[in-house]
Formats: C-alpha cells, sequence, structure tokens
C-alpha cells in the first residue's frame, strides 16, 4: 500500500474520529442528558440514544473541516468538491444508523445493553466496531468518494483504528469497556 492511499484513509476516517470521540466526551460528562433518551429501549436497548443520532451527525461535520485541513496539507482532493456540512451530516447519520441493526440482534440474542457477550467477545467486538464503519464506506460510495479499493480498505483499517481507539479511551477512562 502506497503513502498516497495511506493519506486518504486518514482524510476519510478523520471526521468520524473527530465527531466519535467528542460524542464519547460527551456521553462521559453526561451532557446534553435531556436527549438522552433511548431511541426504542426493547430493539435496541437503552444506549442507542436521541442524543446519539442527533450528535454524531452535528459532531461528524466538525470532523470533515479537520479532515479538510489536512487535506490542503497534504495536498489530497477527496473531500474538498463536497459539502461539509452535507457531507458530515450524512456520515454521521450513516455511522450511527448502522449501528442499529447490530443492536437489534444483540438485543435479540439476549446480550444485555453495554455489555459484551460471553461467546465469542472478540467476534461481536470487531462486529461492533464494523458497523459503524461499513456504514460511513457506503456514504462515500453514495458521494462518489474514492474508489472501489479504497472503500474496502476502509473497511479493514477504519474498524481496526476503531478498536485502537476504543481501547485509548478505555485507557483514558472514557469508555467503560476497552473493545
Amino acid at each position: 500500500m502506497s503513502l498516497r492511499f495511506f493519506q486518504e484513509a486518514v482524510i476519510l476516517m478523520l471526521p468520524l474520529i473527530v465527531g466519535g470521540v467528542l460524542h464519547m466526551i460527551v456521553v462521559k460528562l453526561d451532557a446534553l442528558s435531556y436527549l438522552k433518551r433511548p431511541l426504542h429501549p426493547s430493539w435496541f436497548g437503552v444506549n442507542k440514544t436521541w442524543r446519539g443520532m442527533i450528535l454524531m451527525p452535528l459532531l461528524t461535520v466538525l470532523g470533515v473541516y479537520v479532515a479538510r485541513l489536512v487535506e490542503d496539507a497534504w495536498g489530497v482532493r477527496l473531500l474538498a468538491e463536497h459539502s461539509p456540512l452535507a457531507l458530515g451530516l450524512t456520515l454521521g447519520l450513516g455511522y450511527a444508523l448502522a449501528e442499529l441493526p447490530n443492536s437489534l440482534m444483540k438485543r435479540r440474542l439476549g446480550i444485555r445493553p453495554g455489555e459484551m457477550s460471553d461467546h465469542h467477545p472478540w467476534l461481536f467486538s470487531i462486529i461492533d466496531q464494523a458497523d459503524s464503519v461499513i456504514g460511513c464506506a457506503l456514504v462515500y460510495a453514495l458521494w462518489g468518494v474514492g474508489e472501489w479499493s479504497m472503500q474496502a480498505g476502509l473497511i479493514l483499517l477504519g474498524t481496526l483504528v476503531h478498536l485502537m481507539l476504543n481501547y485509548l479511551l478505555w485507557l483514558c477512562g472514557v469508555r467503560r469497556h476497552p473493545l
């Protein structure tokens, strides 16, 4: 893989990294708690809330602006022709919506909200991180950002980065679980 591939992958991941980290800080601080209403507790559990569904798209817009700054510094043009507001909102919404089927499946399997599966915890951890990455890769594909090989690489690399960031957030006391 070339330096250009990694530069493009970083630029495509930055909006979600910024949005996701800021969202975790909001959750940790219990800010905007009036939005902490579950979308549908029996389907998705109590942790999938309106706060996340609203904030993730808004915070991802900030991430698109950060990615555009990096893009300019590196001379890469992936996001420059797209509206940061529209792209950020759709990426954040794609991220949040893509987590819902997995949450629904875990509720049906009897896994409590916010808990890990006793059976195959690594598999569920990977699925927990890959779902939102796949949602974002789909949004990028719909926007025509990057080629199919970049989106496939983004799913693999993005899932790995998501796992590593969760571990770092756990070390910093922002997350309850390392994965």
